[in-house]
């Protein structure tokens, strides 16, 4: 069955997304529109201070301070007691509308019944498996290629599944209030930046999880009402849609992409600079490590395609305004987290082969 293919002229990028199940590099992953159910997040908010019991089995805790905090730090209480403090690296970004929001997720060790928070601000233990069941309709899957796909021959060799949100399980209800109103509602611009980050959280063995987990962290937590990223990469490659961007079912968009007048949905992982400016973020820690070979290839060709639809040009120095204070800043179409505000993502390892590891392979791709 074809739903919607999206093509950047007879030789650019295409996005297909398909409503039928289609071959997939993890068998997880086979593509339907029937219902399917996922557990719903739980999560036991707690006061900052003291040993917090939650009283049901965790998989992370969520963190929140002040912008700036440099003594963060968590411990977890298991069968053995208290461990040692971990220090806890806050990411501060936030929505345009509103002041920066500092927080991340911690992972809990297998058997942890408590845990103990250093910071300025609130906690969370998240358990991303025993909730009841959340039930989820629509196409699991899109699919995203470099190279314009024939959808009656399936994609191409370089297509990688794009799954979607009904697809890794966001509970919708987060992004609405009391009385039903839209907690954060779209805003488009013409994309001018893309931009490349890590979550700076070890994975676990459910990466839809993993995306669950960020979402809440963003929705809720800090209160955004969305997650604050366009697209998602886990270890294996596979790639996530973000922020919400309408019900047409095209990802990140306003509607159909074209070259100079892509409009994308605002997100909020570079504040100051969310405005027009693509958020992909790979799942992981890229502090002392590299992403996996599946998640540079899949974030290559990701980026390759982003850049096929929207005209932004990898190797370009760029001028970046922002839409709504007309300030204007220099930097690189295709950027790090790091180019343009002071933080360590996306990871000191990554960042440093970032150029010929990312940059000038998306370029040679798309010459």
């Amino acid at each position: 069955m074809r739903r919607r293919t999206l093509l950047a002229g007879a030789t650019a990028a295409g996005l297909t997304a398909l409503g039928t199940a289609l071959p997939s590099p993890r068998s997880a992953l086979a593509g339907h529109s029937g219902d399917r159910v996922v557990p719903r997040v739980l999560a036991r908010p707690s006061a900052p201070g003291g040993l917090v019991r939650p009283g049901m089995r965790f998989d992370m805790v969520a963190v929140t301070g002040e912008p700036g905090e440099a003594d963060a730090a968590v411990r977890f209480e298991t069968a053995d007691g208290l461990d040692g403090w971990r220090p806890v690296h806050l990411h501060a970004e936030g929505r345009e509308d509103r002041g920066r929001v500092a927080g991340t997720l911690v992972r809990a060790p297998r058997g942890a019944t408590g845990y103990e928070v250093r910071s300025g601000g609130e906690a969370a233990a998240v358990n991303l498996r025993d909730g009841e069941g959340l039930r989820l309709g629509g196409p699991e899957q899109v699919w995203l290629s470099p190279e314009s796909s024939d959808v009656s021959r399936g994609p191409g060799p370089a297509a990688l599944p794009f799954r979607t949100r009904a697809g890794w399980g966001a509970d919708e209800s987060w992004r609405f209030g009391e009385a039903g109103e839209d907690l954060w509602e779209a805003e488009f611009h013409p994309v001018q930046a893309l931009t490349v980050h890590h979550t700076a959280i070890p994975t676990g063995d459910d990466h839809a999880a993993d995306v669950r987990a960020v979402y809440y962290l963003h929705a809720v937590q800090q209160a955004w009402g969305d997650i604050g990223y366009h697209v998602l990469i886990d270890p294996d490659g596979v790639v996530y849609e973000g922020r919400h961007s309408g019900e047409d079912g095209v990802p990140v968009f306003s509607g159909l992409p074209l070259p100079g007048r892509a409009r994308s949905v605002t997100a909020g992982h570079a504040y100051g600079f969310n405005q027009g400016n693509v958020g992909v973020c790979l799942l992981g820690d890229f502090t002392d490590e590299l992403p996996t070979r599946a998640a540079q290839d899949s974030l290559v060709n990701v980026l390759r395609v982003l850049c096929a639809v929207t005209g932004v040009n990898p190797a370009e120095r760029i001028e970046y305004v922002n839409p709504g204070t007309g300030v204007v800043t220099p930097g690189d179409a295709l950027s790090r987290h790091r180019d343009w505000l002071a933080t360590e993502c996306p990871g000191n390892a990554f960042a440093e082969v970032f150029d010929s590891a990312v940059r000038q392979r998306v370029v040679s791709g798309l010459a």
